[in-house]
């Protein structure tokens, strides 16, 4: 694994206005703190699975695969949670999600969804 990429994991991906993300974070702390602060500095668009979901434990990083899933074959992100400060609009179609799995202590990771073409 190469020093970047253990530096900036979000690296290796297109991030060129064709990634977004999909994050399973709790609110637990400090690790949400950690998570927001790494996120604001890629400008992505976030959607946060536990703020339509709720917090599933064991199925909220499959959840987050599912909801990937979903949205590559529609072609489109789902809509941004009107009261959340990190779920901005994402103009254009995804072709990769990212998603992360974290606060839930055991389990966390994280996994690249991409469009097949």
């Amino acid at each position: 694994m190469s020093e970047d990429f253990l530096k900036n994991p979000l690296s290796l991906f297109d991030v060129k206005g064709k990634t977004a993300l999909i994050t399973g974070a709790t609110g637990v702390e400090p690790v949400t703190s950690e998570e927001r602060a790494f996120l604001k500095s890629h400008e992505l668009p976030v959607r946060a699975s536990g703020t339509a979901f709720g917090h599933t434990m064991e199925a909220q990083f499959p959840l987050g695969l599912a909801l990937a899933a979903l949205s590559l074959s529609r072609g489109a992100l789902f809509p941004p949670d009107g009261t959340s400060p990190v779920e901005v609009e994402m103009s254009g179609s995804p072709s990769q999600i990212v998603v992360i799995g974290t606060g839930h202590w055991r389990g966390e990771g994280m996994a690249l969804v991409e469009a097949i073409k």
